[in-house]
């Protein structure tokens, strides 16, 4: 969690200083589109790959041996893995609630 605080305050930094240089020299815009881009990543890469989510159903999909605590709640995270699609899902083994 503390990586991805860092992360997000460096690409916070990166996208004001590439605002502020588009306002001195028109053609700083496409650094300001890479900022905006690395800033959404960030803020959405937790729902597609680490936020914990409801257990799938469906024959393709097979519980793995892979267990974790997750930072954010601190609860135990069981990993589901799709064979077919390769579609990993991260699902709270006590409750089946995504967290």
């Amino acid at each position: 969690m503390m990586l991805r605080t860092f992360v997000l305050v460096v690409a916070m930094l990166f996208f004001t200083a590439a605002l502020i240089g588009a306002v001195v020299d028109p053609a700083v815009w496409p650094s300001v589109i890479g900022a905006i881009l690395l800033l959404a990543g960030i803020l959405f890469e937790r729902r597609r790959y680490g936020a914990s989510q409801a257990k799938p159903t469906g024959s393709a999909w097979r519980e793995t041996t892979e267990r974790f605590v997750d930072d954010a709640s601190g609860r135990p995270v069981t990993v589901w893995y799709n064979d077919a699609t390769g579609e990993r899902r991260y699902v709270d083994p006590e409750s089946n609630h995504p967290l």
